[in-house]
Formats: C-alpha cells, structure tokens, sequence
C-alpha cells in the first residue's frame, strides 16, 4: 500500500500564479508524452498566455483553481503538488439538463502519484459541484492515457461519448 500524502487541498492563491502555472504546464507536459496534439507552445508569450488564463479562471464565479498544499511545518514553504481546474457550464435553454459540471485538469507532481492527491482534489471539486447544485459532471481523459482512464473509472465515471478526430492535409 502507497503512503498517504500529507497536506491539504485548498483554493489556488494568485500571489502564487507562477507555482499554479508550473503545475498545470507539467500536466500539459505528462499529456504531450502520450499524444504530440496536447504540446504546449514553448517561449514567454504561452507562459504569460498560461498565467492570463489561470487569473481569468480565477475572476471567474463558475470556476475553480484547487491545489494540494504538501504539509510542512513552515507555512512559507508549502509546497503545491497537485492540482484540479473545475467549472459550471450552461447549456442551452431546449435542453432539460441546463448546467453541468466540468472537471478540465487534474494533475500530481510524479513524486506523490498514488498517494490520494488526485482523489483529494476530486473529491474537493465534487463538493464544490454539489454546492452549486450542480448534479452531473463530465471530462476528458485522453485514450492513450491508462492510468488516468483507471482512475477515473475507479471513481465511478464511465463512458458517455467518443470524441473523434482527424488532422486535415494542407492544401
């Protein structure tokens, strides 16, 4: 059995953008290794692309930036080893199901993987859902990615529709 991280999760603070920033990037990382569609623009114009959509995130009322704060003793040292992007979205109004939930990201530094960060962050994004009154909630997991298709599977999620794709030629 794999130990338990200690620590916290908690809203993301935008004193700290640039440690949020560095985690979703290293999830978007992970994601580029299963699939060259997920690479992420390299250079200072995509990371300050990064940080202007974590702040809008954050003005944002239908959204939430979460982390997992790794306990230490000095609070000016935690640390943020995880972290869960979740929002409200509004269909439109010829559907009976108006609102539903959407988790976008959800990522744990490699060190801490399998020790309950991401099921923390989970578990705090369904709360926050519910809070909302929100009562379904859908994501994406990328079909090369097995360990994030079992673990989401694990937490009850299941199958709802195939995404399909296809790169065009230039003309």
């Amino acid at each position: 059995m794999s130990p338990r991280a200690t620590g916290r999760v908690r809203v993301a603070r935008m004193q700290e953008i640039d440690r949020v920033a560095a985690l979703w990037a290293m999830i978007t990382e992970h994601h580029a290794g299963l699939d060259p569609l997920f690479r992420m623009r390299t250079g200072a114009v995509a990371e300050g692309e990064l940080r202007e959509l974590l702040r809008a995130m954050a003005r944002d009322p239908d959204a939430e930036i979460l982390v997992f704060d790794a306990a230490h003793l000095d609070a000016e040292a935690s640390e943020l080893v995880g972290l869960c992007i979740v929002r409200v979205d509004r269909a439109p109004p010829i559907l009976q199901e108006t609102e539903r939930a959407e988790i976008t990201d959800v990522g744990v530094r490699p060190q801490v993987r399998r020790q309950g960060v991401a099921r923390a962050l989970v578990e705090e994004a369904l709360d926050w859902i519910r809070d909302r009154g929100v009562e379904r909630v859908e994501l994406q997991v990328a079909s090369g990615n097995v360990e994030g298709q079992a673990f989401w599977r694990a937490l009850g999620f299941g199958d709802l529709m195939d995404v399909l794709h296809k790169r065009l030629e230039s003309r």
